[in-house]
């Protein structure tokens, strides 16, 4: 491995840590961008959602905290879950999590990830 593909990675990896989805269809960060939207159908309640890897490096066990506020913006409670498989570069995967008990809207946060490999320009 090259110091560049080492010196991505950990940039990345420092990058990792504040990926929110504000709203539904909104931008997470330069790493990763989340997008949900609440589950129509189903018994219990939940949230669907999908995962973007913006970055050159393919990536596996992303996981999602899901914070749960209410209408005056305090946390009434959080989740956490786990993107599906691994995300290539450029790549999207998907997540389902149980909806927080009295949340109008959610903070989706990128918490962790491993990194798979660095992919390298020609």
């Amino acid at each position: 491995m090259t110091r560049v593909s080492l010196a991505l990675g950990l940039a990345l990896v420092l990058m990792a840590g504040a990926a929110w989805g504000q709203g539904p269809g909104q931008p997470a960060n330069e790493s990763f961008r989340v997008s949900w939207e609440p589950r129509t159908t189903g018994v219990i309640p939940t949230i669907q959602g999908h995962v973007r890897n913006n970055s050159a490096v393919w990536v596996t066990d992303v996981r999602l905290q899901v914070v749960g506020l209410d209408a005056e913006g305090r946390r009434v409670g959080e989740r956490m879950a786990w993107a599906l498989g691994d995300i290539a570069p450029g790549g999207e995967s998907s997540f389902v999590v149980e909806s927080v008990p009295g949340a109008v809207t959610n903070q989706i946060t990128v918490v962790s990830f491993a990194v798979v490999s660095v992919v390298e320009a020609p």
